[in-house]
């Protein structure tokens, strides 16, 4: 007996089909690509002393934060078209509008990240290290040129999710406040790498509806 469609979706995606890029909350050495405020490159100069990690972090948020809705997953994607360099970071997440623009999340505390060296941050959770009172925990896998790496939230729980190129990753227990306004957030550490979003303005490659079919 088939499966009547309320059966084969059992949950409501909240995108935000006009979210961008903000203008007004990206880091000087960010720069939109033809005008195009989803895509976002590094053009600053790399600083090179031990002591300016924090001067190297250039973040940018979106307009719209995740909807205040009580049921449903919100979703956005990342695609890295190109990479600076191969040591250097990018981190994909949620952010306050609190967080500074010179700042990546792995450093704010409220912020929740994915970063291409296979770290997670913001999870207070059983077995994560700290660095700097910041919790993190480390799973592979990493990402890098081409890859599409995905952040969302399951509303009802606050439950974070992360994919990389259409694959669901797991984070067992891993939330976040739900109380929290939280914003699409993006850091690019190197000069020279370049994201894409998708906010579902087009297909994303994470398939959400067979994610979580009944």
């Amino acid at each position: 007996m088939a499966s009547s469609p309320s059966a084969m979706l059992a949950i409501v995606v909240r995108r935000t089909l006009q979210n961008q890029w903000d203008p007004d909350a990206r880091h000087e050495d960010l720069t939109f690509i033809d005008d195009n405020p989803l895509i976002v490159q590094s053009t600053g100069e790399k600083k090179n002393s031990k002591h300016s990690s924090v001067k190297r972090c250039r973040s940018v948020r979106a307009k719209l934060a995740i909807p205040k809705e009580k049921s449903g997953i919100f979703y956005y994607e990342v695609e890295i078209l190109e990479k600076g360099s191969e040591s250097d970071g990018i981190y994909i997440g949620l952010a306050t509008n609190e967080t500074p623009l010179g700042q990546c999340v792995e450093e704010k505390e409220g912020t929740y990240g994915y970063a291409n060296d296979g770290y997670f941050w913001g999870y207070e959770v059983e077995g994560c290290f700290h660095w700097d009172r910041r919790p993190y925990v480390y799973e592979k896998p990493e990402f890098g040129l081409n890859d599409i790496v995905g952040c969302g939230v399951e509303l009802e729980t606050g439950k974070i999710i992360y994919t990389l190129n259409g694959d669901r990753l797991e984070t067992p227990n891993w939330l976040v406040d739900s109380a929290a306004i939280l914003f699409p957030f993006v850091t690019l550490y190197a000069p020279g790498t370049k994201i894409e979003a998708n906010f579902g303005t087009k297909e994303f490659k994470f398939d959400i509806a067979k994610a979580f079919r009944n």
